[in-house]
């Protein structure tokens, strides 16, 4: 295999990587059938069962790990262990200054609350409750899926008969039983507890759902609207206007009565954080910041863990003397929302104060459990209902520059920076939670040195990095190395807790260089290098992008933690300034290094003076602004700061495809036609992607043809008997629509419908050539003229009977256009142009190469120098002949299946050339597969699948194909 496929094939990964376990043998009929097996044994609507399962995991087994609250298996059984929460939270590091201005604590700021655990109750032990329902060891409910799905069929008939209901067929009659499910029947809960998640699950029961589970379980549950409707459930529906990126932010208010900033579609109530004096000190006051904050204050989303229970947690929170608030808590069991502190107030929740200045803190209930590894479904829903409400009200942008977990907030000075946070953690599911939100983009094109990169590793078991004392399962997050195939960077481990040497799900960064299969970002001052096989990762090269640099001149730029102004605004507000004020990290961003800037606009340094509890301090609630301005960076694994005075901003190279070996591809497939490009020099793909269907073509296009000229590249296409043409942009890497060439103005009218087609250049000018009726038929575009010239018939011009020629292909040797076919006798035959002599000959090629023994069902053939190649398909298999009109000789055929080691037969094919290479495409199973003829090397490849992650990508079934490179 040549030096440049390999580096466009999949290799076997490398890193520290832990392989992926085989898939566990399932139950002899598979989840499906379990479902449908408990449901009949316990007499629960199978539908119901699976609409359950749903909410609370997507029926995900988790392979017998918890919850972060305890949650296990399919069903979502809950078994917590009171005792060993306790002494997790006893063991934890301490609580940084969720206030997060640095000064130094007043009064009883050093007597603050530990992490409340989470109140006992049936809701933290359903698994034990159904295990003795079944008659079954608790273990087997955490580890096998079948045990866990009876358990939960159990829980639930059991609620339905405590409610003294029939075990009805009809799910809209169990209701009330699975209200009950989500907290395990316990008594005394408020009016609306659990009836958010049995909303849910008949929302789920309403428009059915369909999933293949990590571990290969494909399970379906059919639509059923009809048990929604008749049901109590209320259709809280979906948040469906779009997040904007670019709305007005507008006031946050709230008439005084009605507190609650909350979506429709969500169960909230407002339970507001303690907010009192907590000793002699009118100094010394929690929990947060009474404020006016307005839309264009609000910047970031934080996602938060608590690793206490909610209802521990609210008390907590109501406390003054803790020192810490949220603006909402999610409650796991159910997904149920509290808001406890006004969005126009700065809660105390990030640890900095200007990421509390400028957020919003969304606490999820989680307990301190060994070994937790997921965080329930109900979170994830009715936090991202809530995130995408959020966004939509104050323009917040979703992405993950925007919204971002408590473990990517900068400490803000270095001191602080050990004691951050490192929730919501390695387990949380950032793709699936953006994918809720419906902004978990995949961009697609190849990787660019200098451009941005998004890191995005699958959360499911075909990616489980090792981490240090946890099973392989799945995670968030890429290891960073110092080279390739060298030592972490710095002095980073593998545990779970060590943010230094990661880079998460969603974080955007610069590619600082390439090295096959591995890539390196700037990261945290320095060259970041992971293992990126192409399922790991996406690049990012959608037009308009940024990045910020260092100035010309500057060695080095200061990297800060926090955005505060010069002590001149503080002096003008005649508000004390902070000591120390403005102060660097010990971090720098050094020149010929980049970053990803959260915005392109810089904010202005701006500091809330609020230093009383009863705003009685001189100037007291004031907001000062600077004039320094800030651009927020993606620097580590957190955000960081940098000054507009010393960084500019440049646009980021995207044209993955402007130099070097490149190819590109355009497949017709059973949705449509796509294109993609490969960059053999950087080893990198182009995504396959639909082209424009502007335009009259009919479809599907029966055949194509292929050419870069000019920095363009020019497609032709056969479709309903007529030829059409487009052009791709590669500056822009955009295509225009598709013309009629047989109109007047272009090459005109065809007396017949065109049944086969070809493209090749000289020079300035396309030629295309056509079988139009059986005749031998070519047009000529003048690139450098701006001119078409009509249709010529060549076989008038040598003489050729109608129908002489079927298959047909082209190619160019400088002036010389050389057009082969294959005749009616079965020969190949060669019609050769020679535009320096305006004239035409006619020759036979299997003369001169011998005859093929089969069938000869396609043709490509490719010029290079003075030597062209005429590749065959014959009954599946391809062959090659070679001429070299220097030395005026022919190369018999060769079998360039049995070389690259052909196993499926070839249906379509197409051929070019690149450095000292043939790149050879055909499609065999509906799918596009690539070899690689290295002639300096005297060897090929083996064939390679394009459709698989990592290369162009995977597309609908393909029937043909054309290639294009330069």
């Amino acid at each position: 295999m040549t030096a440049s496929a390999a580096a466009l094939s999949l290799a076997a990964s490398g890193g520290t990587f832990a392989a992926a376990a085989p898939v566990q043998a399932a139950a002899p009929a598979g989840l499906q059938a379990q479902f449908a097996a408990a449901a009949k044994e316990f007499k629960v609507p199978e539908s119901l069962l699976l609409a359950v399962s749903y909410q609370q995991t997507r029926w995900e087994s988790h392979q017998g790990r918890p919850s972060t609250t305890g949650n296990y298996n399919v069903m979502g059984l809950t078994q917590v262990d009171l005792a060993a929460v306790a002494a997790a939270q006893a063991a934890a590091e301490p609580e940084v200054d969720l206030r997060g201005d640095g000064e130094p604590r007043r009064g009883a700021k050093a007597a603050r609350p530990a992490p409340a655990a989470p109140v006992d109750g049936p809701a933290l032990h359903t698994l034990d409750a159904a295990a003795k329902l079944i008659g079954r060891p608790a273990a087997e409910l955490r580890e096998d899926t079948l045990q866990s799905i009876r358990g939960g069929a159990a829980l639930l008939a059991e609620q339905q008969r405590r409610a003294k209901s029939p075990l009805s067929g009809d799910p809209a009659t169990w209701y009330g039983a699975v209200v009950a499910f989500s907290n395990g029947g316990a008594q005394g809960q408020g009016p609306d507890e659990g009836r958010e998640f049995a909303d849910r699950v008949f929302g789920t029961l309403k428009v059915g759902a369909a999933r293949t589970t990590s571990e290969g379980q494909r399970v379906t549950l059919v639509a059923d609207p009809a048990a929604a409707a008749h049901s109590p459930a209320v259709d809280r529906g979906v948040e469906r206007q779009p997040a904007s990126r670019d709305a007005a932010r507008t006031a946050l208010t709230a008439a005084a009565s009605d507190p609650i900033e909350c979506p429709s579609t969500l169960s909230c109530d407002f339970q507001p954080a303690g907010y009192a004096q907590n000793s002699a000190d009118v100094n010394d006051f929690g929990n947060y910041s009474v404020a006016e904050r307005t839309g264009s204050d609000i910047d970031y989303i934080v996602i938060h863990d608590t690793e206490g229970g909610y209802a521990g947690s609210l008390a907590t929170f109501k406390n003054p003397a803790s020192y810490a608030s949220a603006h909402y808590l999610l409650r796991s069991s159910d997904g149920h929302v509290t808001q406890m502190v006004a969005n126009k107030n700065v809660a105390w929740h990030a640890g900095n104060k200007t990421l509390n200045m400028h957020s919003v803190g969304i606490e999820h209930e989680g307990f301190a459990l060994s070994g937790a590894s997921w965080y329930s479904e109900q979170l994830y829903q009715s936090s991202a209902t809530l995130t995408r409400y959020l966004a939509d009200k104050f323009g917040v942008p979703l992405d993950r520059q925007h919204v971002i977990g408590h473990d990517e907030v900068p400490g803000p000075i270095q001191s602080a920076v050990n004691g951050m946070h490192w929730d919501p953690g390695t387990f949380w599911d950032w793709n699936h939670y953006m994918d809720l939100l419906g902004a978990h983009t995949t961009p697609d094109q190849g990787y660019v040195v200098g451009g941005r990169v998004i890191i995005n590793p699958p959360f499911s078991n075909a990616y489980r990095p090792v981490i240090n004392n946890v099973p392989a399962q799945p995670a968030n997050f890429v290891y960073l190395y110092s080279s390739p195939g060298g030592p972490l960077i710095g002095s980073g481990t593998q545990n779970a807790s060590d943010w230094s040497d990661k880079a998460v799900a969603g974080g955007s960064y610069v590619v600082a260089d390439i090295q096959g299969q591995w890539t390196a970002i700037w990261y945290n001052g320095q060259k970041a290098w992971f293992w990126n096989d192409g399922t790991i990762a996406s690049a990012d090269n959608r037009p308009g992008q940024y990045v910020l640099t260092p100035k010309p001149g500057l060695g080095s730029v200061a990297v800060y933690g926090r955005s505060y102004p010069e002590y001149g605004a503080y002096t003008a507000a005649g508000v004390p300034a902070p000591d120390p004020n403005i102060v660097a990290l010990s971090a720098t961003l050094p020149a010929g290094h980049a970053y990803v800037p959260a915005s392109t606009t810089p904010v202005a340094g701006d500091f809330y003076y609020a230093p009383t509890v009863d705003g009685s301090a001189p100037h007291d609630r004031t907001l000062v602004t600077g004039g320094v301005k800030y651009y927020p960076i993606r620097y580590n694994h957190r955000l960081a700061f940098v000054s507009a005075d010393d960084v500019q901003l440049v646009p980021a190279p995207t044209d993955v495809l402007a130099s070097g070996e490149r190819v590109q591809l355009l497949a017709q497939t059973s949705s449509g036609p796509v294109n993609a490009g490969a960059n053999y020099s950087r080893g990198v793909w182009e995504q396959f992607h639909p082209i424009p269907s502007a335009g009259p073509t009919p479809e599907p296009k029966q055949s194509f043809a292929l050419l870069y000229m000019g920095g363009q590249v020019h497609a032709v296409a056969l479709a309903g008997g007529r030829v059409y043409t487009a052009d791709r942009n590669l500056t822009t890497g955009e295509w225009s629509p598709w013309y009629d060439l047989q109109v007047t103005g272009l090459a005109g009218p065809l007396a017949s419908p065109v049944t086969e087609l070809t493209v090749a250049a000289t020079g300035s000018k396309m030629h295309v050539v056509a079988l139009s009726g059986g005749r031998l038929m070519e047009a000529t575009a003048d690139y450098g003229a701006g001119r078409w010239y009509q249709w010529g018939d060549v076989s008038g011009a040598l003489g050729l009977p109608t129908g002489a020629l079927t298959k047909i292909a082209a190619a160019a040797n400088g002036n010389v256009l050389h057009i082969n076919g294959v005749g009616s006798d079965g020969r190949i035959h060669v019609a050769d142009g020679d535009y320096n002599r305006g004239m035409w000959s006619y020759g036979d090629i299997t003369g001169a190469v011998g005859p093929l023994s089969g069938t000869i069902t396609g043709l490509a053939t490719v010029s290079t120098g003075s030597k062209q190649y005429v590749l065959a398909v014959v009954d599946g298999k391809v062959k090659q002949a070679s001429a070299d009109y220097a030395a005026g000789v022919w190369a018999g055929w060769g079998d360039v299946s049995g070389a690259t080691g052909q196993t499926v037969p070839v249906t379509k094919l197409a051929v070019t050339w690149t450095g000292t290479s043939l790149r050879l495409f055909g499609v065999a199973g509906g799918r596009v597969l690539n070899a690689n003829g290295d002639y300096a090397a005297g060897r090929w490849s083996s064939w390679m699948d394009t459709e698989v992650p990592g290369a162009a990508g995977p597309i609908d079934p393909v029937t043909t194909v054309a290639v294009a490179g330069t």
